[in-house]
């Protein structure tokens, strides 16, 4: 019988990362949304006084600092994710060194007055390499699927936050354009709310992805939508200028939204 009863251990890191970011992301939502919500209703209707749009400011930089300590806490999972995949890596050498490790199974010579067996290998020995090689198989496929659970879970993160970043962006925009002029009519107060984009993000983007591959990230409308409401998207273009991703088309004006995420897409997709 081969002696080799070890059991995959339990790990829980992913059940901790989804519980430590579902709780930031709680806290955050539960707040953010209601305040954007308000500014966003106020803005609306007319453009406010110096001091409240300093207050307002107040609030949107809070909640700017919440989105990025609530980053730095993926990025702590994501660290740990990275722990995990070296440990996926290692144990996938002991699984090649265990199964090209040649075991002799017999030694003699040919039939004969002075031949027979010389050697002769136990069976309790190639049982127990076939034992550790099934245990290490499984213990990748465990420890495979609690990276990827990971990684889910990041992925999803990030994407709650592109809207929110996204909408602070624009009233950030707007109340900059009300502290310089404060008789913007009501028609020209919704239209920022509604098209204000930073011209830069219209600009081809570098992005490398989390394995090392290079992108040029661009944003492209739609030749086919109606020009009242023209719909866009952002696309992934590798080295030799061939298109390999495409985001879904969508009425977002501002492209930072499009270009985030395309980004988790490449992360997700992409070799």
């Amino acid at each position: 019988m081969p002696h080799f009863g070890l059991k995959i251990p339990k790990i829980n890191i992913d059940k901790v990362s989804a519980e430590l970011l579902t709780y930031a992301e709680i806290l955050i939502r539960e707040y953010a949304e209601k305040k954007i919500t308000e500014i966003i209703d106020y803005l609306r209707q007319q453009c406010p006084p110096p001091e409240v749009i300093e207050r307002m400011l107040k609030v949107t930089n809070k909640i700017n600092k919440q989105i990025t300590k609530a980053g730095k806490r993926a990025e702590k999972v994501k660290k740990q994710s990275d722990v995990l995949k070296v440990a996926i890596d290692a144990a996938k050498v002991v699984i090649e060194i265990i199964a090209h490790f040649n075991i002799p199974v017999a030694l003699g010579t040919p039939p004969g007055p002075t031949g027979g067996l010389i050697y002769a290998q136990a069976q309790a020995l190639l049982s127990t390499r076939a034992a550790k090689l099934k245990w290490w198989t499984e213990l990748v496929d465990y420890l495979e699927e609690k990276n990827d659970n990971i990684n889910e879970i990041l992925a999803n993160f990030n994407l709650v936050f592109v809207p929110l970043v996204a909408k602070l962006e624009l009233i950030n925009a707007l109340l900059n354009r009300c502290a310089e002029n404060p008789n913007l009519t009501q028609e020209e107060r919704i239209g920022l709310l509604n098209a204000v984009k930073d011209k830069k993000t219209d600009l081809p983007t570098e992005y490398i992805s989390q394995k090392g591959t290079p992108y040029t990230i661009k944003v492209i409308t739609d030749p086919g939508s109606p020009s009242i409401a023209p719909q866009r998207r952002a696309i992934a273009v590798d080295r030799r200028g061939v298109t390999v991703l495409k985001g879904p088309l969508s009425f977002a004006s501002d492209s930072i939204v499009l270009i985030e995420e395309l980004k988790f897409r490449i992360d997700n997709q992409l070799p």
